[in-house]
Parts: structure tokens; C-alpha cells; sequence
């Protein structure tokens, strides 16, 4: 079991500055038709959902380590466990599980990646 410790704060800064940045790439290239986007669009869409997956994993790990003193399984039990603290809703649980899983996706299985989708439930959800 970890020791309690101080969160990062430089830390916890370059992982939201990460996110944030992402989300306007994403929102700035969504602007577009899909039919206008090219492979190389689409390819920076994923990698910016990863970026924001893994920052968001790293988030929590951190703060679950350094405020709780546990010590995650896994990045979905690092989620559960901000979760039950009262750090996270049930529907920002979930969205994050989402991304997280869909991030498994693009990484692990790629080649069932429908981008139209991924469009489509960006304009539809995603918000800055």
C-alpha cells in the first residue's frame, strides 16, 4: 500500500493541459464534414481520444495513490475508487469507462474502428 502523499500540482497541470488542448484539436477538426477529412484527420482524432484516455488514467492513478494511499489494479478500479469517494458521478463514471474502453480499442483491435462513429458521437457528445 502506498503512503499518503501530496497531490502533483505541476503534474495534474500538464495532464489537464494535455486534455484540453486535445479536445480543441478534436472540436476544431470535427468543424469539418467528415466527408472533408482526410485519413490523416481521422487518424489525429484517435490519437487525441488516447491522449485524453491516458490522461485522464494517469489523473486518477495519481490521485488514488496520493490522496487514498491505494494502490489501483487496474485503471477502471482507480475510476471505481474516485467514484465511491464522491469525486465522480455515476454518468462521468461512466463516460470515463467509456473512453477508457475505447481506448483499448483503438490501440488493441484498430482495425474495427469505425471513424464515422467516432465522428458522429464526438459532434453529438463531445464538449470542450
Amino acid at each position: 500500500m502506498a503512503t499518503c502523499m501530496s497531490v502533483n500540482g505541476e503534474y495534474v497541470r500538464r495532464l489537464v493541459a494535455d486534455i484540453k488542448d486535445s479536445i480543441r484539436f478534436i472540436n476544431k477538426v470535427s468543424s469539418k464534414p467528415y466527408t472533408a477529412l482526410g485519413d490523416a484527420e481521422k487518424y489525429a482524432i484517435r490519437y487525441n481520444l488516447i491522449v485524453i484516455a491516458e490522461a485522464i488514467v494517469a489523473l486518477t492513478i495519481h490521485i488514488v495513490r496520493r490522496v487514498f494511499s491505494r494502490e489501483p489494479e487496474t485503471p477502471m478500479h482507480a475510476l471505481k475508487i474516485i467514484r465511491d469517494k464522491g469525486l465522480m458521478t455515476e454518468d462521468e463514471y461512466n463516460d470515463e469507462r467509456k473512453l477508457i474502453r475505447l481506448r483499448n480499442l483503438l490501440l488493441h483491435r484498430y482495425w474495427i474502428i469505425d471513424d464515422r462513429r467516432i465522428y458522429e458521437d464526438i459532434r453529438k457528445d463531445f464538449k470542450s
